[in-house]
């Protein structure tokens, strides 16, 4: 059995998620790379998560912490949550991305019509390259499709109109102005969708049962690894 997991660090952010029910939108920058050329950089408002086998979990390498909040894939399907696709940057479908995104600027040759180009950037928000260079680790060829992501990602209409793509350069004046504006539109769940909770120690499982009523036998003691792997470097620049 699987379930669509959100790993935090620290138990204080794990027990304010719980608090509120919900897990708190923010930009994220994402660059997409075709072959060895950068074809977009920009941020994205979203909530990540990553899918894991619960009785395999303990003998994986989670980098993103020991603390994590699994939900129903039920709770997922309502809340459209989806995987990531992970695209070889010298691949052709990476090729054909780059070119939609090339198509939906300003410059471009023709115009395009608004919802196609808000379709277009729709699809670039749930890609990724399949190794790349991780800016949260600042680690260079990075294996992304370890960690087999799950996003949330709002529309235009779910956040009051604020764009799902914005410029890095102008992200990086001011990102507390930005996340500031998506901030009051979070992603809301309730108690009966968690189906596991992940906490470091028993005095924080025994904690967290007591202060949110919540069932000990789905909080359990997190035991896997956090450390870094490189992957290899991708080959050639050919498509």
């Amino acid at each position: 059995m699987s379930s669509i997991i959100h790993f935090t660090k620290e138990y204080n952010v794990l027990r304010s998620i719980l608090t509120d029910c919900s897990f708190t939108l923010k930009y994220c920058r994402e660059v997409f790379y075709l072959a060895d050329k950068i074809s977009s950089n920009a941020v994205h408002p979203m909530v990540c998560f990553s899918e894991q086998i619960i009785k395999n979990i303990d003998k994986k390498n989670i980098t993103y912490g020991k603390f994590g909040i699994g939900l129903s894939k039920e709770w997922s399907e309502k809340a459209k949550v989806h995987p990531v696709l992970y695209l070889d940057r010298n691949s052709h479908v990476a090729n054909a991305l780059s070119l939609l995104l090339k198509a939906r600027r300003k410059n471009a040759d023709v115009e395009l019509a608004p919802d196609v180009r808000l379709s277009i950037m729709t699809i670039k928000c749930f890609t990724k390259n399949s190794i790349g260079y991780n800016s949260y680790f600042k680690m260079e060829n990075f294996d992304f499709k370890s960690e087999k992501e799950w996003r949330y990602v709002p529309t235009k209409t779910d956040i009051d109109n604020n764009l799902i793509s914005r410029n890095k350069k102008q992200y990086d004046r001011n990102p507390k102005l930005y996340n500031d504006k998506i901030r009051k539109f979070p992603l809301k769940f309730s108690t009966n969708d968690i189906e596991y909770l992940f906490v470091e120690t028993e005095e924080q499982r025994r904690e967290i049962s007591k202060e949110f009523g919540i069932n000990m036998n789905i909080i359990k003691i997190s035991k896997w690894t956090t450390q870094l792997k490189k992957a290899k470097a991708p080959r050639g620049n050919g498509l």
